[in-house]
Formats: C-alpha cells, sequence, structure tokens
C-alpha cells in the first residue's frame, strides 16, 4: 500500500506545482523499527552508566564513614564502637544505640548527635524523634528503599509524646563484626569470653585501638553495606534502622560469602532472614562495597573466597558453635578460613593480598 499527496494543484497566478511523495506505509514501519532497536541498544548503556554513578555515590558514602571513624579513633584512641548493651534490670531499652550514632560529630551532624539521649537507650521516648532523621550518607543510591522512612508503633517508644506521626529511618550500611557474629548482651551468662571471640573492629562493647588491627588497617574491613531492599515490607520495618545497635540493624559479618541470599540463605526462613539482614549484599552488579581500616574502600566480588559452608545445615565446615557450653565459635585446626573471612578479622595473622579479591 502506497499513501500520496496530491501531486498537483494549482497557485493564485493558475500555474501548475509538483510535490513530491510522501514516505510509504513500508518506509515508515522500517523508520520506527529502526528507532526501536537504537532505543533498546541504548537502555542498557544509560542503565549500566546510573548504576555506575549510583555505585560511585555508594563509595563516596563509605570512605566518609571510614574517616569519621578515623577521626572518631582520634578524639577517643578507639575506633567507634557498635553499641552498648543495657542490664534488663536497667529502665529503658535493654538495646542501645548503633556505631552510626557515635560518628554523627565526625560527619558535621552535631544537631542530631546532641538530640540522642545515650542514657536511655534505644527505643526509649527520649530517642523517638532522631529514630526518623535519615542522612544521605547511610543510604546507598542503589539501595533504594533505604531512604523511605516507615511509620513506627509509639508503644515501642515508652514516653514518646503523644500524637505525634514518628517515622523510623535506614540504613545500607553496617560495621564489620568479623568472621561470626555472636548477639552479645551484658546479661550473657558468659558475655567476658563471648566478648573475647569477637574478632571484627566494631561489634557490641567494643573499643578497638589502631594498635589491635595486628593483620594490617589495609587488611581487615571497617564498613560494609547490607541491603535493605531486598525485603518485603515486614521485614523492611523489621530490619537495618540506621540509630539501633541490635545485632541485625548496623552490624554486619563475614560468615557468608557476599551476596548469601542467592547462594545459601532463603527470605522465606525466619533464621535466614536474620543472617540476609547481617551479611554483605548490595544492588550492584557482582558484589557489594566495604571500607577497610586505612580508609579504602574495595569493591569486593561475590566470587571472593569464602570457607564452605553446608549446604544441609549452612553452618561453616570446621567453625562450631557453642563446643564447650559458652556459645562461642572455633576454628578447627586444619579448617579452611577464606579471604573473605580474612578481612573481616583483625587479629588473625593473615595478610591478605589485594590481586586476591
Amino acid at each position: 500500500m502506497t499513501i500520496f499527496l496530491n501531486t498537483c494543484k494549482h497557485d493564485g497566478n493558475s500555474r501548475m506545482t509538483t510535490q513530491r511523495p510522501a514516505f510509504t506505509l513500508i518506509e515508515l514501519l522500517v523508520v520506527i523499527a529502526i528507532i526501536a532497536v537504537l532505543i533498546a541498544l541504548l537502555l542498557p548503556a544509560v542503565q549500566t552508566a546510573r548504576e555506575a554513578a549510583r555505585r560511585a555515590q555508594c563509595t563516596n558514602n563509605l570512605k566518609q564513614l571510614a574517616l569519621a571513624a578515623m577521626n572518631y579513633e582520634s578524639a577517643h584512641s578507639t575506633l567507634p564502637p557498635g553499641g552498648f548493651t543495657r542490664h534488663s534490670t536497667w529502665p529503658g531499652s535493654m538495646w542501645n544505640l548503633g556505631t552510626l550514632a557515635y560518628i554523627l560529630p565526625q560527619l558535621e551532624q552535631p544537631g542530631v548527635f546532641n538530640a540522642v539521649n545515650f542514657d536511655w537507650g534505644l527505643y526509649a521516648g527520649a530517642n523517638v524523634t532522631i529514630a526518623g532523621v535519615g542522612l544521605s550518607a547511610f543510604q546507598c543510591p542503589s539501595d533504594a528503599s533505604a531512604s523511605e522512612p516507615l511509620a513506627i508503633d509509639p508503644a515501642n517508644y515508652p514516653g514518646a509524646p503523644a500524637g505525634g506521626n514518628w517515622m523510623q529511618a535506614y540504613s545500607s550500611y553496617g560495621g564489620v563484626v568479623g568472621a561470626w557474629s555472636l548477639r552479645l548482651h551484658i546479661d550473657n551468662p558468659t558475655f567476658a569470653l563471648r566478648k573475647a571471640n569477637m574478632n571484627g573492629v566494631i561489634y557490641a562493647h567494643s573499643s578497638t585501638k589502631l594498635s589491635e588491627i595486628t593483620d594490617g588497617t589495609s587488611n581487615t574491613m571497617l564498613y560494609g553495606e547490607h541491603l535493605h531492599g531486598i525485603f518485603d515490607a515486614a521485614g523492611r520495618a523489621k530490619y537495618h534502622a540506621w540509630n539501633s545497635g541490635y545485632w541485625t540493624d548496623t552490624m554486619i559479618d563475614a560468615y557468608y560469602p557476599v551476596n548469601a541470599s542467592y547462594k545459601f540463605l532463603k527470605l522465606d526462613d525466619a533464621t535466614g532472614r536474620d543472617y540476609i539482614a547481617m551479611s554483605l549484599e548490595s544492588r550492584h552488579p557482582g558484589g557489594a562495597n566495604v571500607a577497610l581500616c586505612d580508609g579504602s574502600v574495595r569493591f569486593l566480588k561475590d566470587s571472593i573466597d569464602c570457607w564452605p559452608i553446608d549446604p544441609a545445615t549452612n553452618v561453616a565446615l570446621g567453625v562450631p558453635f557453642n563446643a564447650d557450653g559458652t556459645a562461642r565459635i572455633w576454628i578447627n585446626p586444619g579448617a579452611k578460613v577464606g579471604v573473605l573471612q580474612k578481612l573481616a578479622t583483625r587479629n588473625f595473622g593473615d595478610a591478605v593480598s589485594s590481586d586476591s579479591y
């Protein structure tokens, strides 16, 4: 089928003029098809460029956190803690504020820091207002839901002023507790032994000095990414509160591989969800960013060497828990320690070459 316009017409002087024929329908369809192909080719490139920009911003966020931690160390002679738990007999929450709250002054947020009441713990009316403070430095652009605050139940904050529209903000980052995590609490019967069993730099009740990082600051992780957006609505409300020192909020361990939710852990398993919340995960294709104790930021591929995990139990081979009844984790003689675990520990005596990850 061919579409023609009138090819002849008379002008005002009765002279006949000739017009060129219009495009045929087939020619129009060919042009549309070419445009569609070009869009299909261009879209992935645009998405890749956008992700590269988001990853660069994430890298910058972690650099800010690492610099803030170094400035904190200069002021207090220790790296920032993961938070301090409180005796159950004390008024207020048993769980206290987390590591990100401690470095607020070093991030040039003195107003937010001064609004925090460390005397009353996390879940107290005195701290309900700061729960909703969302800082872009705590949120990876690729983890969009981390920047979306959710309403909180005022009943969880005894003493909160009535009638407030209280919100909870979230974070994409956490302090690296080591090769494993223990649910440390000061009321644990073996608390001192369990605390000594921790091998990272930021964990509950930590006060790590740079001199204690005998594996080298360039070989030890400080902060890393966890993925808030991997969860459904219930999970996003439960995990990664920016101000919390609870073990699934602002703490990360290296027990499981990077992006373990694609390999071992399942979102439909309650225990697995907890471990996903505190594992290295991100939306960046192929891995996740981490800040090291020398202030640098590295991208860890999700293929990085890790100790073997038993797929039937999701437990690392040769790394038993509670073998002596003290609720600690041990590495049996001869058991493999992966590059990921070596990077997460401060004092295993392992120098990791940068070309191994």
